[in-house]
Formats: structure tokens, sequence, C-alpha cells
């Protein structure tokens, strides 16, 4: 008898910081049965495999360093690490489920969670909140109230094999923001369902998070990737809900584009336009509350009873 497929789940551990919280966490995912994949940029491989000797390593081609300041992954990259490690697995990804997840979310002993997780991300991609503890002693220990409170994004996802080849390249990478909003509106806009994963499975230590200003252009490039995604799909439906979506569409990027130059230009002595940037500020503000609103009413919320108990 053939033998069951393997979930393959893929991060991207930081070197020398939190070793004790991270081994915490890799831990957690493999007693839940996943087999975990470490992808890193060629000068922080050693120190991983050091650190992590029963997590594989994979190192990709580039990294994004020149814009994020540090050699954090592509999630295409790892994309394509998870599907390369199911077919060296001698398994067919189309039968197969792999994941993504942060360096720091550690996963609860849930029973039957991998099968759950197998079920679930059949045909749709899985997304997966966390729950902010105080200390990692609190993961252990934490007890299920019944009224969590779940973060905004997203910080794991489980796909189908089928979908891992369906995302093309972008500067979205692990360890900056927004990737936990393009993955799902990319399969949302491809025509994909998705999924909300409602139950305390994912703990997480609350923490400070602090952006510098790529920030702005990961919040510029999850627009134009949307818009862009947008275009090349425009005018399928010859119905009038497809004629609204152009006219829609051709208004948000007209008013996008205004605000995007207004923002981002300079006067002749050089100084920025404090009214144009506060309108970019605001409009990208609007644009998360927007993204985020979608997403949660577009993905269909599945419950792990036991994750409840």
């Amino acid at each position: 008898m053939a033998s069951a497929p393997p979930i393959f789940l893929a991060t991207s551990l930081v070197p020398g910081r939190d070793v004790a919280l991270q081994t915490t966490a890799v831990t957690s995912w493999q007693t839940a049965g996943f087999q975990v994949l470490s992808v890193n940029g060629k000068a922080e491989a050693e120190a991983i495999r050091a650190s992590y000797p029963n997590v594989e390593v994979v190192v990709p081609a580039t990294t994004a360093e020149r814009f994020a300041k540090k050699p954090v992954p592509y999630i295409h990259d790892m994309l394509k690490a998870l599907r390369a490690a199911i077919v060296a697995s001698g398994h067919d990804p189309a039968h197969c489920v792999a994941g993504i997840i942060n360096a720091d979310i550690y996963l609860r002993d849930v029973t039957g969670l991998k099968g759950f997780i197998q079920r679930e991300a059949q045909g749709a991609l899985l997304c997966g909140p966390r729950v902010d503890v105080p200390g990692a002693d609190h993961f252990t220990a934490y007890a299920p109230t019944g009224h969590e409170v779940y973060s905004i994004g997203y910080d794991y996802f489980f796909l189908p094999g089928k979908f891992l080849e369906d995302y093309s390249e972008s500067p979205f990478c692990m360890g900056m923001p927004f990737w936990d909003y393009w993955l799902p509106l990319v399969t949302l806009l491809r025509g994909q369902p998705i999924k909300a994963l409602n139950s305390p499975v994912a703990l997480h230590v609350s923490h400070d998070t602090r952006w510098d200003d790529t920030v702005y252009l990961f919040f510029h490039a999850l627009i134009t990737y949307v818009m862009e995604l947008a275009r090349t799909t425009r005018g399928q439906n010859p119905k009038a809900e497809g004629r609204q979506f152009d006219l829609l569409f051709d208004f948000v990027q007209h008013f996008y584009g205004a605000v995007f130059k207004r923002g981002t230009e300079a006067d002749a002595s050089g100084a920025a336009d404090a009214a144009g940037v506060a309108m970019l500020a605001d409009f990208y503000d609007r644009f998360q509350q927007v993204a985020v609103h979608h997403i949660k009413a577009q993905a269909a919320p599945v419950t792990l009873a036991e994750a409840l108990a």
C-alpha cells in the first residue's frame, strides 16, 4: 500500500536570534507531523543547519536583501522549494498539501490537526490567524476561552500542491509586510476558494512590530500587483457585473496613479509635499482595510473542535 503523502511546511528561520523560541516552534510543527524546510540565503544556510540539525535547509538562487535590507526569501521561492520537496519525496504534487508559516508561530498539540489540514486544504487555500500570548511559557499551558482575539492578518497557510505553480514572481518575501495579504488576494482573483481556520491552533508571543520606510514599497507592490492581475482578467465577463468591475478598476487605477504621483514627487526645492504624503498614507491605510475585509468576507470559516477543548 502506498504511503500517505507528507505535508511539507516551509519557513525561514532567523540565525542567531530567538533560537529557543524558534526551536520550540519547529518542534511543535514536527510533533504535529509536518516535515520542515527552512529557506535561507547562502550566507545564513550553515548557521541554520548548525542550530537546527533536524530541519532541511533550502538555499534559493536569490533573496530580497537588495530592498528588504536583510536576506529574506521570496514567497515564490518558498513555494518552489515546497514543490521540489514533494517531487523529491516521490509524490505527485496534485495529491499533496503544503504550507508556509512564520518562524515564531507555535502550533498547539491538537488531536487530528494534520488530518484536518489534509482535508480542508484540498482544493482551497487554508489561512491561519494566530492568538497572541505574553510569553513562550504560555504555549503548553494555554487554555482556550472561546473568546479568542485573532490576528488581523495570517501567519500560516496550507494549500494544495496543484496551487504551488499558480503564483508568479513578486517582491513579497518572508519577514516583510503584506505577503499574508498578497497570497489570499491572488488566490481569490484567480477564482480559487480560500478558507480561514478560526480555532486557537497557532500561538505567538506578542511583541512590538517596527517597520521602516520599506513598508511603503510593499504597499505599492501589493496595490500594483493586484491591479495588474485585475487588468489582465478584465473584459472576460460580458455580463453587467463584469462591465461594472471594469469601470471601477479604471477609476481606482486613475485615482491611485494621481495620489501616488503627488505623494512621491518633490517640489523644485527638493521638499516633499506634506499634504500629498499624508494623502498617500491615508490611501494605503484604507486599501489595507478593504483588503482585510475582502479576504475575511470571502474566506469560508472552518473550525477544529479539538482545538477548542
